[in-house]
């Protein structure tokens, strides 16, 4: 049977996926891709826009989008999440919906405004990305407990762990935020995290 590839850079969105598998026991291999290797038409054929991560399954499907890959290992790998049908289930979606809408795209939003909008325009587009971030982070700082659905881990976390990650002031992230700060400390402390960390010198 073929492993599954995740295709990514080491300090990208392909670290979710590496996460999860890691955390699930699944054997992988991640293949490194530049930035100009993404541009060339045979990877635009997986991911039309050049983005990052793209998983190809041991049957040979590639899925990009990287809340579309955390379905899909959710999915696949059970003990990732909590049962079907259940509240916590519910929040998980909810909680992956909200990081990727308003933590992960607002980096991307910030850090890249000018893909955004004009040049005139771009540094606000960047400010009123960080505010949404800001107002995200808050909302779930509020909610940990210690881990996003409460006492036990699930793929959320390693989700929201990999974006805190980007953050270019982590410092000021936590001055206000005591629980998200506990949550960072924690997480680090995974196996699966340090292993994958690890994995890249990171």
């Amino acid at each position: 049977m073929n492993k599954y590839v995740v295709i990514g850079r080491p300090r990208a969105g392909s670290l979710i996926a590496e996460f999860l598998l890691t955390a699930a026991n699944v054997e992988y291999e991640f293949k490194n891709i530049s930035i100009d290797e993404a541009q060339q038409e045979d990877f635009k054929r997986m991911s039309p826009f050049s983005k990052i991560p793209v998983l190809v399954c041991p049957d040979g499907q590639t899925i990009f989008e990287t809340v579309a890959i955390v379905i899909h290992l959710v999915e696949k790998f059970p003990q990732l999440a909590p049962q079907s049908s259940t509240s916590e289930r519910n929040y998980l979606w909810q909680y992956l919906a909200l990081i990727q809408t308003s933590v992960y795209a607002g980096y991307h939003r910030q850090f890249y405004s000018h893909r955004y909008a004009p040049k005139d325009a771009a540094k606000e587009v960047g400010i009123l990305a960080a505010q949404d971030r800001e107002v995200a982070y808050s909302y779930i700082n509020d909610k940990l407990d210690p881990y996003v659905l409460g006492q036990n881990k699930s793929a959320v976390d390693y989700y929201l762990y990999m974006v805190t990650r980007w953050d270019p002031n982590i410092d000021q992230l936590f001055s206000n935020k005591v629980n998200l700060e506990s949550f960072v400390a924690l997480m680090k402390e995974d196996e699966a995290v340090k292993k994958v960390l690890l994995s890249h010198n990171l």
